[in-house]
């Protein structure tokens, strides 16, 4: 009988959570098989009888193979992991290869109950695509929340040489009357129920003086209206100390992204102030400070390159000797250094390609969890790729009164969407019709993917703006270290034996959820988004004017579609 953990699938349809049985002896298996049995009562409401409907195995699963013969068997879509023996997993095997069954033909009458439980064995006439995009449209447009990322000052008092920015930042700071606006665009949705207010820059903490004003602004009034309300900030950490810490947390910022580029030396150099000066010792000084004084949980992104790839060990040795993982609220984890706008310097050298990146990053994030900085590997429990970008909901308001629905464009004000001033206009402009009309299903690769249900296309920029020059390919680790990352999680889970690993089944040659995205295709589906949005408004729109941003963009009239403009369908497999 399988082994197997469910969660709750993006549908909606309650799963059993976070269970693990393990049959490590015949002794134990008549017990084990009337827990199962219950889990899957509890699951199903009541017993199902299989034999009088017809399935199929789920596009969303992706089987691991085990070196015993038996099988790990993950789906995207429900996060359900099943380990299945020897016999099942030929079992499931031959039901892979039919476009469909009955339940009568499966005589294991507890392995079928047990794949359609977890999701891996759907109804024959269901299409799972169209449940995904369903789900990613409710998601997008979810009504009642607002994302807010607001810049208080994109300038910076370091010199990073990979920067999206570049070296040359603004030193302007964000002044009242953008504040108010901000508060007077929040006042105006009526329906809304939920705030998230993410501080973003530049290093905001030079621009605490509007963090504070607006925090408190918005608290105040969400408190009157029963809004729920929370936030994080991005920051370089420098202006981070215990009181500093103390102050954000009234203002309810509980979480604070920290980048962190290795030991002193490696981080020194990477990331120094702009006189030159290093930053490491005083970084983890406030740190130390933060996590002793407040309960706010600081997390270490660790952007990994050609220079400090070998020395992230080391950092994770100074993380221990600081008690890190002791003080609590402290986790790491890491990301590659990849060009995300023609400013981003040094991240042209710096980058590894995406195969040795997220090969040498497992041994990272694996030493990362032993010491306590990491949990275990979990699937996302929604889209990955629901950012502000993406959602209906979400907006990046810069210093200026500027609106943007990336964080990566906040700098270039060509490629805004509107003004905080004039919030009725914030969805008229070409900018804004590009990121409206992406979607990861209009392209075969993000269609056809088995993992779309966690990513969600993962990063929308990365095709709307994909430049030859930049080539930062937007799949995340999941499509690259599928198979180790279901392994490692069943190991950490206590179900398998590291001694079960098929060196064979190393995603970056097996590739179990499909093809990933090239340069070509991010080019393709870039064409796909400007066709759209040169119907949209009527004439036609191309990517080199896309490059020259808004004055190029906005340089035509426009116009409406109207009823004998083609319609674009979208391309889904």
């Amino acid at each position: 009988m399988p082994d197997f953990e469910c969660q709750v699938s993006q549908d909606g349809e309650p799963q059993a959570a976070e269970i693990a049985l393990l049959a490590q002896n015949s002794a134990r298996a008549d017990a084990l098989e009337a827990a199962a049995r219950q889990t899957l009562a509890t699951v199903h409401g009541r017993q199902r009888e299989p034999g009088a409907s017809r399935y199929k195995v789920s596009r969303y699963d992706i089987p691991v193979r085990l070196a015993d013969g038996a099988a790990l068997l993950f789906n995207s879509r429900t996060r359900s992991l099943i380990l299945l023996s020897d016999g099942e997993a030929g079992i499931y095997r031959g039901l892979a290869e039919r476009p469909a069954f009955s339940g009568s033909e499966v005589n294991d009458r507890l392995l079928l109950e047990a794949l359609v439980g977890g999701g891996h064995v759907v109804g024959a006439m269901v299409d799972e695509l169209a449940v995904v995009r369903d789900s990613y449209e409710a998601t997008r447009s979810a009504k009642g929340s607002l994302t807010l990322t607001i810049a208080p000052t994109m300038a910076c008092n370091f010199a990073c040489g990979y920067c999206f920015q570049g070296l040359n930042k603004p030193t302007t700071k964000m002044k009242p009357d953008v504040q108010n606006a901000i508060v007077d665009f929040v006042k105006a949705k009526k329906d809304l129920k939920s705030l998230s207010v993410v501080w973003y820059g530049g290093e905001p903490l030079m621009g605490k003086d509007s963090i504070f004003r607006l925090s408190d602004l918005l608290i105040s009034y969400c408190d009157k209206h029963k809004i729920a309300y929370s936030a994080g900030i991005v920051s370089n950490a420098w202006f981070l100390n215990g009181e500093m810490a103390a102050q954000l947390y009234t203002r309810r910022v509980r979480w604070v992204q920290v980048t962190i580029d290795g030991d002193r030396g490696t981080h020194d150099k990477m990331r120094p102030l702009t006189s030159g000066h290093g930053t490491f010792d005083r970084i983890l000084d406030n740190i130390a400070e933060a996590l002793d004084q407040t309960a706010i949980s600081i997390n270490a992104r660790v952007n990994v390159g050609q220079t400090n790839v070998d020395n992230v060990n080391a950092m994770l040795d100074c993380f221990v000797e600081r008690d890190f993982a002791k003080r609590g609220n402290f986790s790491v984890y890491f990301a590659p250094i990849e060009a995300s706008t023609p400013e981003s310097g040094s991240a042209f050298e710096e980058r590894l390609s995406r195969a040795e990146f997220n090969r040498k990053v497992l041994a990272l994030e694996e030493r990362a969890r032993r010491l306590g900085f990491a949990s275990i590997q979990t699937p996302s429990s929604g889209f990955a790729g629901m950012c502000v970008a993406a959602s209906h909901g979400g907006y990046v308001v810069s210093g200026e009164g500027d609106v943007h629905k990336c964080w990566e464009t906040a700098h270039d004000p060509s490629k805004r969407t509107g003004s905080i001033f004039e919030p009725d206009k914030l969805h008229n402009s070409v900018n804004a019709s590009l990121w409206s009309q992406w979607t990861p299903f209009d392209n075969p690769v993000c269609a056809s993917c088995k993992i779309l249900p966690m990513c969600g296309g993962f990063c929308a920029h990365r095709f709307i703006y994909s430049n030859p020059a930049e080539a930062a390919l937007p799949c995340p680790s999941w499509k690259w270290n599928t198979a180790e990352y279901i392994f490692s999680r069943a190991k950490d889970l206590g179900v398998v034996s590291a001694e079960q690993w098929v060196p064979e089944e190393a995603t970056v040659e097996a590739r179990q959820s499909g093809e990933r995205h090239s340069l070509d295709t991010l080019q393709a589906a870039q064409g796909r988004v400007l066709e759209k949005v040169s119907v949209l408004h009527g004439r036609q729109i191309d990517s080199a004017m896309l490059f020259a941003g808004e004055p190029a963009l906005e340089a035509a009239p426009s116009h409406r579609p109207t009823g004998a403009d083609p319609v674009l369908e979208s391309s889904e497999p």
